[in-house]
């Protein structure tokens, strides 16, 4: 199974099955994905405000602290919705598994915004160059490079599949939109790995599921590192020890 051209292989053909059940998915990874991104994101705007707080007792009258917290909360915001995006993802469940886009949530005008800043620091580049001299190329090269490769900044989807047959295992999150799936396996990684769905459509996935591979494990579990309890996890270890 672990033959490579055997794998890209079945990946041709879970691409070009005829697709039994679709859906799309837009949000985090699980229930409490969007709220430990706020967390980190308010954690991380925060750090060099309150820094100037401990070490100086009069920052708060100081205008360099007000202008790093107006910096910090435009971190805030930069931190949740470019760097921690959700997720827009659309599913295709098919008789050789489920292949999938992945494509991150951030709003054009931000694509937008890093454009216009990319051609800002061109422009900065090549004013450096006329006033500093040659010299300047050291530094103005690498960052007029950068700034070049970030003129085209656009949103991007990646192409994701997940490999079944009647091994597979899945584990059903109760009470989150998470599944997981597995087979005993190991080094098989394109047989593991997680789908996102809404808790109303998680039912309809789990009948077509079972329609397509009739001896599926579907495992319900409270938590997701549950499933590392299932047999399916140590099969080799045991052949191993045998």
């Amino acid at each position: 199974m672990n033959n490579n051209p055997s794998i890209e292989s079945l990946k041709e053909q879970l691409y070009n099955a005829e697709s039994n059940y679709y859906w799309e998915y837009e949000g985090g990874e699980g229930k409490y994905s969007n709220l430990i991104e706020w967390c980190t994101a308010i954690f991380a705007g925060s750090l060099l405000p309150l820094f100037l707080l401990i070490v100086d007792d009069d920052a708060i009258y100081q205008p360099g602290f007000w202008l790093f917290s107006s910096v910090g909360v435009i971190m805030i915001f930069v931190s949740r919705y470019l760097f921690g995006a959700d997720k827009h993802r659309c599913y295709h469940l098919t008789a050789q598994g489920i292949h999938y886009t992945e494509q991150d949530m951030i709003p054009e005008v931000a694509y937008k915004i890093v454009r216009g800043f990319a051609w800002v620091g061109i422009a900065v580049c090549i004013i450096a160059v006329f006033l500093l001299g040659p010299l300047a190329l050291v530094g103005a090269g690498a960052c007029a490079l950068m700034s070049f490769g970030m003129t085209n900044f656009q949103p991007t989807a990646d192409k994701c599949c997940l490999l079944m047959d009647e091994r597979t295992v899945a584990f059903n999150l109760i009470n989150d939109g998470v599944m997981s799936f597995a087979i005993s396996e190991k080094g098989a990684h394109a047989f593991s790995g997680d789908v996102y769905i809404s808790l109303e459509k998680k039912e309809a996935l789990l009948s077509h599921l079972q329609l397509l591979f009739p001896n599926i494990e579907i495992v319900k579990i409270k938590r997701l590192n549950d499933q590392y309890q299932h047999p399916v996890y140590h099969q080799e270890d045991d052949k191993v020890t045998e």
